[in-house]
């Protein structure tokens, strides 16, 4: 037996070795960049035509890819400051390229893919925080004919004539890799290293694999993130499907880290587009099967008098505040479809995460700078149901998330609007959103005109406004059941 075979240490290889054996075996090999994207800055500077219900405070990071070999690229638009797609290194001239990708900036965050493509990626570990996760998405599908989109919610068109007319579905496919259940080189989930490979083909994977482990990389750091070749549109052709890669990051323990980590990221990471030169045959991929979400138990039924609780809460709101103003209330209801369903019912998920419930408001507006939003409810993170929780307030049409209150923030802010004496109130919270400081449980509502940060990091009195909240990872490892939480609530008050 050689010393090869007897290694077990989780090792992180030669990402160039990797590269150059993936060539010896007839695939071409591009390096896209893996980094930041930040969906508020780059839509206030007009490169980005929504937000996607960005979760303020959290950051977020793509792929940026390149086009497959063969494939044209999508052209940019200069005076949009967008740029156009990085082209393909392998374009033979005696074969006609495949149609380019839709376009959509920032260029080559989505992308078709072959079904006999994977993509690879060697990074670096988030440094510690309370969530991480990196997940696949179906991005873009084709627009039926004779279908009227505009009803739909988060409806807009991207393409022209020559790649077809697509809409965004951004629904996610299967589980995500997370700081849960990361196969990385250290016991640790935070800092260590790790690889993921994204394919829809076993054979590819497997090849993959075996030259992952000739350059020195342990199996037991590689996460394999399946997409199934029989669900989606993959290819090149005109009408197929995008697809997209994200990764999420959520209240780093140390800012300075974090910060030092995501400036990083482009070049302490490497992305790889790999592609057999020869076609090889279909070796899909299941869908994969999900974990469920609950576990049984409502979270009502872990707290007594929960409803009578709630009341008090609502009613000594109201008490406090009637006389000089007027209130709207706002119950919430489930959000978005999960990816699998939305793709199915051929609508937009938003980029929804199975480790996450998604709850909404309808709309409302403030009409003064004197209006202010309450948000308020049962503490998530208290009863277990999720590993944190958060609220988060969002403008539309663009979906830009830009105030948002955490779990960690909640401790002792229900003690004031609950009766003397209950035992659980820190299973509840409160906590306002205002223009200007109404107590020590505030957070700053920022505006959009005149904000030297731009546009989308705040909203303006008379824009359409609602709330959002998420509640993430409870103890079966995905989000909580949207059938097993009490609902959060949201009551505006606007002066009189």
């Amino acid at each position: 037996m050689t010393t090869k075979t007897m290694k077990t240490t989780r090792e992180f290889g030669i990402v160039l070795d990797f590269k150059e054996k993936m060539e010896k075996v007839d695939f071409y090999v591009q390096e896209g960049r893996f980094d930041e994207l930040n969906a508020i800055e780059l839509a206030s500077q007009g490169k980005l035509i929504s937000c996607f219900g960005n979760n303020a405070g959290s950051v977020y990071t793509v792929f940026y890819l390149p086009a497959s070999p063969n494939q044209d690229y999508a052209v940019g638009n200069p005076e949009r400051g967008w740029d156009d797609e990085q082209a393909t290194k392998y374009d033979n001239p005696e074969i006609e390229n495949a149609p380019a990708n839709p376009y959509f900036s920032p260029a080559g965050w989505q992308y078709k893919l072959r079904a006999d493509e994977a993509i690879v990626l060697f990074t670096e570990l988030p440094p510690e925080c309370k969530y991480y996760s990196f997940i696949n998405y179906i991005m873009f599908t084709e627009e039926k004919k004779n279908k009227d989109y505009s009803k739909e919610k988060g409806y807009f068109r991207v393409g022209n004539e020559a790649t077809g007319y697509y809409h965004p579905i951004f629904g996610s496919i299967g589980s995500s890799v997370n700081s849960g259940n990361v196969k990385s080189t250290g016991d640790c989930a935070y800092g260590t290293k790790a690889v993921i490979v994204v394919s829809a083909n076993k054979n590819v994977t497997d090849c993959v694999i075996e030259q992952l482990k000739e350059a020195g990389f342990s199996e037991e750091i590689i996460n394999i993130m399946t997409i199934p070749e029989q669900t989606y549109r993959m290819g090149l052709d005109r009408g197929k499907d995008t697809f997209a890669f994200l990764g999420r990051i959520s209240q780093p323990a140390d800012q300075g880290a974090y910060e030092d980590y995501i400036a990083g990221l482009g070049e302490n990471s490497t992305v790889y587009r790999v592609t057999p030169k020869t076609e090889m045959p279909s070796a899909p991929y299941a869908n994969e099967k999900l974990i469920p979400r609950g576990n049984g138990e409502h979270e009502a039924a872990l707290l007594s008098d929960v409803e009578q609780h709630l009341d008090t809460i609502r009613n000594s709101l109201i008490r406090q505040y009637a006389d000089a103003y007027d209130y709207e209330e706002f119950p919430s209801d489930i959000a978005v479809p999960e990816g699998l369903t939305a793709y199915t019912k051929d609508t937009n998920a938003q980029g929804d995460n199975r480790d996450t419930a998604y709850l909404m408001t309808q709309n409302f507006t403030l009409k003064s700078d004197e209006d202010f939003i309450v948000v308020y409810g049962v503490n998530h993170t208290a009863t277990g149901k999720a590993h944190y929780s958060n609220a988060v307030l969002y403008a539309r049409p663009m979906l830009n998330g830009v105030c948002s209150v955490y779990d960690s923030m909640f401790s002792g802010t229900a003690n004031d609007y609950l009766e003397d004496g209950c035992g659980n109130a820190d299973s509840y919270y409160v906590y306002k959103m205002a223009r200007t400081k109404l107590d020590e449980n505030t957070k700053i509502i920022e505006y959009s005109t005149g904000n030297e940060k731009g546009q989308y990091y705040g909203v303006d009195n008379g824009d359409t406004l609602l709330m959002a909240f998420r509640a993430y990872v409870d103890e079966t490892g995905v989000g909580a059941s949207y059938y097993e939480i009490v609902y959060d609530r949201t009551i505006v008050f606007h002066k009189k």
